[in-house]
């Protein structure tokens, strides 16, 4: 039996999504591909499904490292739907599939034009993950690896008679590809306390507009509680540095950099088979490609996940 409070499968789609678009800044098209908390322990051959709602405000102005006042009185939000099927087939191997809808919302106050809405199906995401070693009773210490492939299944060239700019597009257009390492560690045979480390490498292949959003690296660290209870939390920092975007293979001055954000978290068990989540993504630092950059003022997101045993 799995004893384990976080599948590892999940925790895959959390490396490749959360980490590598949340933080994003406004030039960063997509969205989160999977639930940010997932706390349900899987036994092989149960199959879990997940929905998750996020909104994320992106009006941040920062230069470098410094917040720059915004004087055009520029909104801009993204809001996203995420279904995940996760199933597990033994002991160590589970496999993920993510699917999303995005909407993305943009208004400039300064030119007095209607808001540039766009929504549509985004890009979806596999994961293959492989945990050899598990938390339970009478082990302290796990490990697993992960591979997940993006797939380009969102619209990317929305607009008429102008297409917008990749930032508003509900996908990115192009393939990608991720590996994934987690480490985790509890501090008693309860498991009431467990350290958690991920990290995760991430590179995007060109789109058909010769546009790139290239690679990113994150790592996060924090810990979850579990008391004898229906409730359960988490913190943890999450830092990520992203290459610059390409264009005809030149570099794009005002995307990539470096966030450090922190992540709590909250999970209800409403049924053993039905469990509730509330995250946030809270920017700590970021230092950012020298040019003006819009970049995320606030991130939520609201899990709900259904256990079929």
């Amino acid at each position: 039996m799995r004893m384990n409070k976080l599948p590892l499968a999940v925790m895959v789609a959390s490396s490749i999504g959360i980490q590598s678009t949340q933080a994003a800044t406004c030039s960063c098209a997509g969205v989160p591909l999977s639930n940010s908390v997932n706390l349900m322990g899987l036994e092989p051959g149960q199959f879990q499904i997940g929905y998750t709602y996020t909104f994320t405000d992106i009006s941040d102005l920062v230069a470098g490292k410094d917040d720059v006042n915004d004087e055009t009185g520029r909104l801009r939000e993204t809001q996203s739907s995420l279904i995940q099927a996760t199933y597990t087939i033994d002991d160590a191997l589970s496999v993920t599939g993510v699917v999303s809808w995005v909407e993305h919302t943009r208004n400039i106050a300064i030119s007095n034009t209607a808001d540039e809405v766009t929504s549509g199906i985004g890009d979806s995401l596999i994961i293959l993950s492989y945990a050899p070693l598990q938390i339970d009773p009478f082990t302290r210490n796990e490990w697993g690896i992960g591979v997940g492939i993006r797939i380009p299944t969102g619209e990317n060239d929305e607009g008429t008679p102008i297409t917008f700019a990749e930032d508003l597009q509900p996908g990115q257009g192009a393939w990608g590809s991720s590996l994934w390492f987690h480490y985790g560690h509890s501090f008693s045979q309860k498991s009431e306390w467990i350290f958690n480390l991920d990290a995760n490498i991430s590179v995007t292949n060109e789109n058909d507009r010769e546009y790139s959003f290239e690679g990113e690296q994150s790592i996060t660290a924090g810990f979850n509680y579990s008391p004898a209870s229906d409730w359960s939390g988490s913190m943890s920092l999450s830092y990520r540095k992203a290459d610059a975007h390409t264009r005809f293979g030149g570099e794009l001055p005002n995307t990539g950099g470096k966030w450090l954000d922190f992540i709590p978290s909250i999970q209800y068990t409403v049924t053993p088979e039905i469990t509730l989540s509330f995250a946030a993504r809270i920017p700590v630092s970021r230092d950012l490609n020298p040019s003006l950059q819009f970049t995320t003022k606030e991130s939520y997101s609201l899990t709900m996940n259904y256990l079929f045993k």
